[in-house]
Parts: structure tokens; C-alpha cells; sequence
């Protein structure tokens, strides 16, 4: 389905800025590991643990890449669904896409979308903190604002937030399970092409 003219005509008005590249490019303590904190599982245990069926981007498998589907596992000693019922660790998935042969353990996750891969994470919502989202992402002395855009696509409203290097965030809520969740997209392609793959792939929609 097409995108509206003034979704398109927004997402065209963009001004790409470093903000995204501030906060996300990996430092000497906070190298920004994908795997960091994260234990890989089978797509149908996360869909489990989510309560509906996991978010994924086919479209992507079907340009080569490999899917990876992990979870932050919070304390090691403990079960990880028992920090989940007691409320001691909220749930965080991460469904990233790697070109073939590229390492999970090894990858960064700035490097990883500057270099064409694609990072959606999905979030359950923290009932104890009033978070906006979604919301853009800011760096440090970040002085932009023309670089983000909120649109109304299939009745979500998506952040857009483009960067100098090419990469997008994409930023909206999916209300369409039994609790509201948090999702984000890091992917390397403009704007419009970002949505549309949203779109083409069933990942928005009215609750």
C-alpha cells in the first residue's frame, strides 16, 4: 500500500543530523555489543515469552540475511522467567540482521546498521516511568531538531529519525497484543524505504 502524501512529503523533509551516531557508536567502556547482556533463542520461545507472535522483517531474510533473535537475560544466576513474573527485569528482545557469515558474539551495533545490517528491538513498557515514545533520540551538544518526524502510518505513529551516515531509527508502540510494546528499528536506508518496509512486512496496524 502506498504511504500518504504527507507521511512521504514529512519523511522527504528531513534534515540528517549526528545525533544517532553521538549516542550509538561504540566507546572504549560502552563498546555497544550486540550481544552484551543477551542470550540467543528460538523464535517461537520469544514469541512465547512476548505473548504474541514476534515481530520479523521477511523481507530482509529474503535479501540474504541471517536472523538472530536474543534476549537480555538479566541475572545469570537466576531463571529468566522468574525475574519476568517478579518484575525484577522487563522484557527486551533483539531480532538483528547480519550479512551471512557475519559473527552475533562479535558484532557492535552501530557498526553493524552503518554497514547495512538492521537491529528491531521490542521492549515491554515500563509502568513505572512516563517514557515518550516514540521519541527521538538525542547526542551530546545535539543541537538538531529537523531530523526527526512523527507520521500516522495504518493508524501507528512512527518516529522517523534520520542520520548523516544513512542510518534510521524508527520509533512506535504495537497495541495489538495483550499489553502495548515498545519497538525500534536501527536500519540503514532512507526514510521512505525505512516505513515501507514496516508496511510491507505487517509490523504496523490499529490495535
Amino acid at each position: 500500500m502506498p504511504l500518504p502524501d504527507p507521511v512521504t512529503t514529512a519523511l522527504a523533509a528531513l534534515v540528517p543530523h549526528d545525533a544517532l551516531a553521538a549516542a550509538l557508536r561504540p566507546r572504549s567502556r560502552a563498546p555497544g555489543s550486540l550481544s552484551w547482556r543477551h542470550e540467543l533463542l528460538d523464535g517461537d520461545v520469544a514469541a512465547h515469552l512476548l505473548g504474541r507472535p514476534l515481530p520479523v522483517l521477511p523481507t530482509l531474510r529474503g535479501q540474504g540475511f541471517e536472523e538472530f533473535t536474543s534476549v537480555h537475560r538479566g541475572a545469570p544466576d537466576e531463571p529468566l522467567r522468574s525475574q519476568l513474573e517478579e518484575g525484577s527485569l522487563s522484557l527486551h528482545l533483539r531480532i538483528a540482521y547480519l550479512e551471512a557469515g557475519r559473527s552475533w558474539v562479535d558484532a557492535a551495533v552501530w557498526p553493524l546498521v552503518v554497514h547495512g545490517g538492521s537491529l528491531l528491538e521490542v521492549r515491554a513498557r515500563d509502568r513505572t516511568r512516563d517514557r515518550p515514545w516514540p521519541q527521538r533520540v538525542t547526542g551530546l551538544h545535539d543541537a538538531g531538531t529537523g531530523d526527526y518526524a512523527a507520521v500516522v502510518v495504518d493508524g501507528t505513529e512512527v518516529g522517523v529519525q534520520a542520520d548523516l551516515s544513512g542510518v534510521v531509527m524508527l520509533t512506535w508502540v504495537d497495541r495489538r497484543g495483550p499489553e502495548p510494546v515498545d519497538l525500534s528499528l536501527l536500519t540503514r536506508r532512507g526514510p521512505r524505504a525505512a516505513v515501507e518496509l514496516l508496511v510491507g512486512d505487517g509490523l504496523l496496524g490499529p490495535a
